[in-house]
């Protein structure tokens, strides 16, 4: 089965500049330069636009500390407004004081809202001011411990041959990481699945460790724990080459699964509400840029398979411009694979 021809060339042709997976440094945030402290400093909220425990929030509780360290010790508040896609939570900050005491850290969903071209209570390209990309997620497809198919060839055959509206698909709602990778799946099987949302990844997996729904994609920081523990089933990555590090050692590639073009990767990054002060800006991004270069965040971070960002992406210039470059790609993939799953 060969894949629609827009979405195999452009992907393969702008791959190695949005999604491309690999092992990679953080040179630039090593030179950031610690903020001083500020007497009396007000505390920050973060927003995360997903239940507790799932890899968004996971990764920043992560950087909590190495963060507050590099903001002279100010005291920081993760709070998750949890909705499907994430956009209440979006729709939080966006409507929040831009005097950068209240912040976002969420993932691709930033660019993927704005691709599915529905109607929301924010523009999310014109309603933050970026600080920072951080790091880079590979995907694991996931199926329920019950499930028959113990292979990626048995799980391909499975959802090439079932009626679609049997296969139970969980994701956190339109717009998540999930959603995306179940909109490849689907696209894949050239069907539509069952689908169910959750307010985040976390409960969507304690769904799939219940058995109560099939397939699940989730991104590997949450993965490693249950795949290690064998409460779910593992059978394939969306990086390009497999990963040597276990749990996720001998799972093949969705590419492989399916012998199609696909690799994706989730992003994560800070925002702050539209029109912060270019001062404040700076300061943000410089200690973003110190607490992501943190050794033990990094080393932590590495060994769930995440890649830490590098380059003019750590930028909230280059966070911007890359923001605008991948919206028209996430529509091009959106439109694909709506019509691979008609």
């Amino acid at each position: 089965m060969t894949a629609p021809r827009p979405f195999s060339s452009c992907l393969r042709r702008r791959a190695a500049r949005w999604i491309a997976v690999g092992v990679s440094g953080v040179a630039w945030a090593l030179a950031a330069v610690p903020a001083a402290a500020q007497p009396g400093a007000a505390p920050i909220t973060i927003v995360v636009p997903y239940a507790q425990n799932g890899p968004t929030d996971r990764t920043l509780r992560a950087m909590v500390a190495p963060l507050s360290q590099a903001l002279g010790g100010t005291p920081i508040t993760v709070k998750n407004v949890a909705s499907p896609g994430g956009v209440n939570g979006l729709a939080e900050v966006a409507a929040a004081k831009p005097d950068g005491r209240t912040l976002l850290f969420t993932n691709t969903n930033v660019a993927l809202l704005p691709a599915l071209g529905e109607k929301l209570p924010f523009d999310p390209k014109d309603a933050f001011s970026h600080l920072g990309l951080v790091l880079e997620s590979p995907m694991v497809v996931l199926g329920r411990p019950s499930l028959e198919a113990t292979t990626s060839k048995e799980l391909a055959d499975w959802l090439m041959r079932s009626d679609g509206q049997q296969i139970r698909l969980a994701d956190a709602g339109a717009g998540s990481a999930s959603y995306l990778c179940g909109m490849f799946l689907q696209s894949l099987a050239r069907k539509a699945f069952a689908r169910t949302d959750f307010p985040g990844s976390a409960p969507a997996m304690t769904a799939l460790k219940e058995n109560k729904v099939d397939i699940l994609c989730d991104q590997t920081p949450s993965v490693r724990a249950p795949l290690a523990a064998k409460e779910v089933r593992g059978y394939a990555l969306t990086t390009g080459m497999p990963m040597s590090s276990p749990p996720f050692a001998g799972l093949t590639t969705l590419r492989r699964m399916f012998s199609r073009e696909l690799e994706l990767s989730i992003w994560h990054g800070f925002y702050a509400p539209k029109g912060l002060a270019p001062d404040v800006q700076a300061r943000l991004n410089t200690a973003i840029r110190q607490a992501a270069a943190d050794p033990a965040f990094v080393a932590d971070q590495q060994a769930q398979g995440v890649v830490m960002v590098r380059g003019s992406r750590l930028t909230p210039e280059g966070h911007k411009a890359y923001i605008e470059e991948t919206i028209p790609l996430w529509q091009l993939i959106v439109s694909v694979s709506k019509a691979g799953a008609r």
